[in-house]
């Protein structure tokens, strides 16, 4: 029953938030560099989606409001959200101050330090060899801050067409729930008290996200509103987040999200060596920037990103818990990946995005 409410939630606080902010005038700007020309939406949508995400776990999931894990994942992401609001109303002109970049990125990370504090995740398990251990705290906190920024920015910086980031962050956390629902309960038997009732946590709260999510990329896509990066952000934050209390279910999840994990390392790199610029500062460098200038639509890099994406989720699950597979299949994916644009850009000497300033 509780599974069945979650959409429905979902879309009524997703309507409600529409029609406020419209009643209120909080409208975008729509620009003419990748937006279509269309007359103003409602934004920073992210607001309710936030909102909507805490009241389906207090309705439907009230045992949660206890669990340390929980807050981890609220709290931990609550600056992430305020930041970008303040990003987002700067944006649209209701306030003049601007937040630097780089005290967002410190906050960012510090915050996502303290969510493995407020989480109390500490008993991490690595394999070595064949034996288990148990990560070091520090070790797993500064992992985890690490992770967490590359699925923030890499998430991000994929939203330069409408619906792509809200719709490749619902296939991260249905990887994630599906993962833990037909192949960790499968295959294994032998879990603690605390070890199931974490697992049934991610599943549930990927679930959960899942349908937010989707409904975000529904808004998003003609678009009826944009959610803005208030809400972007915390998607890459949460699927960091469920990725490593899963289990470390990470190796799933960056195969299946591949383009977006292997684009934000390629753009860096292209930032870095080549423009010789600042990595965090934006462009029109990324995977769908490259897509439109070879000549593709937004509606084909749309599904060309979702279907390679489900494709590679299915062929990760099917492995089941074969690790060798999964690694050889990770090696192969980052080497045709960067093997094609080394290819395209470096020897070829394509552009490397549409050409025109950010």
């Amino acid at each position: 029953m509780n599974y069945l409410l979650v959409p429905v939630i979902a879309v009524l606080v997703a309507f409600w938030g529409l029609k406020l902010f419209r009643w209120l005038k909080i409208l975008d700007k729509p620009g003419n560099d990748l937006k279509n020309t269309r007359k103003p939406v409602p934004t920073i949508q992210g607001i309710f989606v936030y909102i909507g995400f805490f009241l389906i776990i207090a309705i439907l999931f009230p045992q949660y409001l206890h669990n340390n894990l929980f807050w981890g994942l609220f709290l931990g992401s609550l600056p992430i959200v305020i930041f970008e609001l303040f990003e987002e109303l700067h944006y649209i002109g209701k306030i003049n101050f601007k937040i630097p970049p780089v005290l967002r990125l410190v906050i960012h990370i510090i915050w996502a330090l303290l969510a493995v504090w407020i989480g109390s995740f500490w008993h991490q398990e690595l394999i070595i060899n064949g034996h288990v251990r148990i990560m070091p705290q520090w070790l797993l906190a500064l992992w985890f801050a690490l992770w967490a920024i590359l699925c923030i920015n890499a998430i991000n910086r994929f939203d330069g067409i409408y619906a792509q980031a809200s719709g490749i962050s619902s296939i991260g956390f249905l990887t994630i729930f599906l993962l833990i629902q037909f192949v960790v309960f499968k295959s294994y038997t032998n879990f603690t008290e605390v070890n199931m009732q974490t697992l049934l946590f991610v599943k549930n709260i990927s679930f959960v996200l899942f349908c937010i999510s989707l409904v975000a990329t529904v808004v998003e896509y003609k678009p009826l509103g944009l959610v803005r990066d208030v809400w972007i952000m915390f998607f890459g934050f949460s699927l960091a987040y469920l990725s490593v209390i899963g289990w470390a279910k990470i190796g799933t999840l960056i195969v299946a999200l591949s383009l977006v994990i292997f684009d934000a390392i390629w753009v860096w790199l292209w930032r870095i060596f080549v423009m010789k610029k600042n990595p965090l500062k934006g462009d029109y460098t990324h995977l769908h920037h490259r897509l439109l200038e070879l000549g593709r639509t937004r509606r084909e890099v749309r599904w060309f990103v979702r279907i390679r994406s489900l494709i590679m989720m299915i062929f990760m699950l099917i492995q089941w818990t074969d690790r060798l597979n999964k690694i050889v299949i990770f090696v192969v994916m980052a080497l045709v990946f960067f093997g094609v644009n080394y290819y395209l850009f470096i020897v070829k000497k394509m552009p490397c995005g549409l050409t025109m300033k950010k």
